[in-house]
């Protein structure tokens, strides 16, 4: 799948003073949703990036040209230290943050290797998808996050009523 967003438009973000103001292109991030027995990959932003302790998925900026379905699949590879399988592209969410605006496409993945780990080095871990909503995670995540949790009871119930 080859999804790009890139709409050019600038677009108008209310100031304080509530006159608006011109926010810069865009910045398409591809993030992956590293799902294996019911969790999912995340860790802690780092010191000195934005939101540092905040939680986050894997992934990141798209290079010039670069999908973000392949940006997803770079990423993942460089933040984790394995390859996935990106199987669908779940949602995306155009969202401004004080320092910038970004396009975040979420895409389904799971690890090539159903035995692979994170590197020690790389601060991700597997976080069960009910557990998520009580993790400080940047709000542009925080209708994703809510709905993997309500992913997890829902088929939580189901097996449950079987």
């Amino acid at each position: 799948m080859a999804d790009s967003h890139d709409d050019g438009a600038r677009s108008p973000k209310a100031c304080e003073s509530g006159a608006f103001e011109h926010v810069s292109e865009s910045i398409a991030v591809g993030i992956g949703l590293v799902l294996k027995n019911g969790a999912y990959l995340a860790r802690l932003r780092p010191e000195g990036s934005p939101m540092p302790h905040y939680w986050e998925f894997p992934g990141g900026k798209c290079e010039p040209e670069e999908s973000p379905e392949a940006a997803t699949r770079r990423e993942c590879a460089e933040e984790i230290g394995f390859e996935v399988a990106v199987q669908r592209l779940r949602s995306v969410v155009p969202f401004i943050y004080p320092h910038g605006r970004v396009t975040l496409y979420y895409h389904d993945c799971v690890p090539l290797d159903s035995n692979a780990e994170p590197g020690a080095n790389t601060g991700f871990r597997w976080i069960k998808a009910a557990d998520l909503p009580g993790l400080l995670f940047p709000p542009a995540n925080e209708a994703i996050v809510s709905e993997l949790a309500a992913e997890s009871r829902d088929s939580k119930v189901e097996i449950d009523s079987i």
